[in-house]
């Protein structure tokens, strides 16, 4: 195979960029009135190899690239008692043990957004051979494992070495709790999340306080859709062939050139139709992978095609997200309350009177189903009548990132004016879960207490008045990657900073643009068994 064509396009659709943090960037974006009280960085996991063994006339069996993560891979899975024996058929060859998932047990239905062929045989063109460096299909590879490393080494450079915001080292006198650390039940995940650490904090001294991780059981995750919920499938797939369908000229154009190159032409032909949903993430989890570990690829699998594919794939999957907010609830709405929860907890603890403790930092370790609809959340915008993904919408580089930071502002003018929702009838019911997710204002676990203040007046004692902005000294901010997120909702003159702008929203003013899609688990199961 001749190499391709190489561009900087498919690096940019691949690669998650980080902030470049130089002084400017943190005077600009960290001024000293604006305190730090909260983070939450939710990343996708580092690059990986393809989820199965597909296009074997382009794509090598054994994929060589694993060299110095497999012995951390099999002390991994020594250390959480897992059998590193056997592999149990989880994607191993030449001796390399491999394990997709941390529990032996994943009854999660986790979808099949990358499609389900594999080819059992190796093609008479791949001279690959198995070696102490193969890799597992859908593991960690060392260039994915450096770009989380990366990640953490960045979030270091702006969190501890820039900010202050979190201790120098962890020493065994810190709080344990300075770090909530949460993955799922995939390894890749896990170990990319250990990764991120060891670029966070990449001297541990003796003695340091142990790191709890959280998995929590594959049925309960809300890191990424259950793909057993009927109701988000039904309303998803049929979204996803209307979108299909009315982009079914550039479909049709990407097909058309994918059959002109050497090797795709029978993949297409046996599994995948002309416009046929898939093809394009199909043909991407194959090729990506290749292009970013710098495998040769056949002529006409450059830069520019990939950027496509990874466009395409997104109309195929992640457009009914930004179409419906019932889709991108019932995908990622629990999550989204925790999220909420989260900040909650922040400022309640920010403004108690006696020390209390709250993780500084939430670290989410998940998957591309992770962040896509949480874009979606971010950047739905309520006041248009149809409700489109951006035109220039990509799959989720791998190691992306979302930060959610709340900060807190004591001395800058407050916003002048009351945000358009504040002024609009409350709803009749008392009870927040009745108010239907439309018509809600703020997420149902934000308490009242939130907005209480005692006060007290001549003869008489304390009171607890209700006062809808006793919030307003705290903000919210949403990173992507390099980028601050325009939160729709923000755009209200009452509803973001007075000199950051629409970036920096007020807290309610995040509370209202997550508040029709943050669902508790009730409220989730409920929809996704409706009729």
């Amino acid at each position: 195979m001749a190499p391709s064509n190489t561009s900087s396009a498919a690096s940019d659709v691949l690669r998650a960029p980080l902030p470049t943090l130089t002084p400017e960037f943190v005077a600009e974006h960290y001024p000293s009135q604006l305190r730090l009280v909260h983070v939450d960085l939710l990343h996708r996991h580092g690059e990986r190899t393809p989820v199965s063994h597909r296009i074997p006339e382009i794509s090598p069996k054994y994929w060589n690239i694993c060299a110095k993560g497999n012995p951390l891979h099999r002390d991994f899975l020594k250390a959480i008692g897992r059998n590193t024996e056997s592999a149990g058929g989880d994607g191993t060859d030449g001796g390399v043990q491999w394990q997709s998932h941390i529990f032996k047990n994943a009854t999660r239905s986790s979808g099949t957004i990358f499609g389900v062929s594999s080819a059992a045989a190796q093609h008479p063109s791949d001279t690959s051979q198995p070696t102490e460096a193969t890799c597992g299909f859908g593991q960690l590879t060392d260039t994915g494992r450096q770009s989380m490393a990366a990640l953490g080494a960045n979030m270091r450079e702006l969190y501890v070495d820039a900010l202050r915001f979190l201790p120098n080292t962890l020493h065994s006198d810190n709080k344990s709790d300075t770090l909530y650390l949460r993955t799922t039940i995939y390894t890749r995940a896990f170990e990319s999340l250990q990764h991120v650490l060891g670029g966070l904090y990449p001297e541990i001294p003796v003695g340091s306080p142990k790191l709890r991780v959280h998995v929590r059981p594959s049925d309960r995750d809300n890191l990424f859709p259950d793909f057993g919920c009927k109701q988000m499938v039904k309303q998803s797939m049929k979204l996803n062939a209307q979108n299909i369908e009315r982009n079914e000229a550039e479909f049709q154009q990407l097909h058309q050139d994918m059959l002109k190159i050497p090797g795709l032409s029978a993949y297409l032909d046996a599994d995948h139709k002309s416009g046929q949903a898939q093809a394009a993430i199909s043909v991407m989890d194959v090729v990506a992978p290749m292009h970013i570990h710098d495998m040769p690829l056949p002529q006409g699998i450059n830069g520019e095609l990939i950027g496509r594919l990874s466009h395409m794939a997104s109309v195929e999957n992640l457009h009914s997200a930004w179409q419906s907010s019932a889709v991108a609830r019932m995908q990622i709405g629990q999550l989204v309350y925790e999220l909420a929860g989260n900040i909650v907890d922040a400022v309640q603890t920010d403004r108690a009177p006696i020390a209390a403790t709250q993780p500084q930092l939430g670290i989410y370790s998940g998957h591309d189903t992770t962040l896509a609809p949480l874009l979606a959340v971010f950047g739905h915008d309520a006041d248009k009548p149809t409700h489109d993904a951006p035109p220039n919408l990509e799959w989720p580089p791998y190691a992306s990132s979302m930060r959610i930071e709340l900060l807190n502002d004591t001395v800058s003018p407050h916003p002048t004016v009351q945000p358009a929702w504040e002024q609009d009838p409350a709803h009749p019911s008392a009870d927040p879960s009745k108010v239907p997710f439309d018509e809600r204002v703020r997420p149902t676990n934000v308490p009242k207490s939130l907005y209480q203040w005692t006060s007290r007046r001549q003869g008489s004692g304390p009171t607890e008045q209700v006062n809808p902005r006793a919030t307003r000294d705290y903000y919210v901010r949403v990173w992507y990657n390099d980028r601050a997120l325009l939160l729709p909702a923000c755009r209200d003159p009452g509803a973001h900073h007075s000199k950051h702008g629409p970036s920096v929203c007020t807290l309610d003013g995040f509370f209202k643009q997550i508040a029709r899609f943050a669902a508790t688990e009730k409220e989730t199961r409920v929809e996704c068994l409706a009729s």
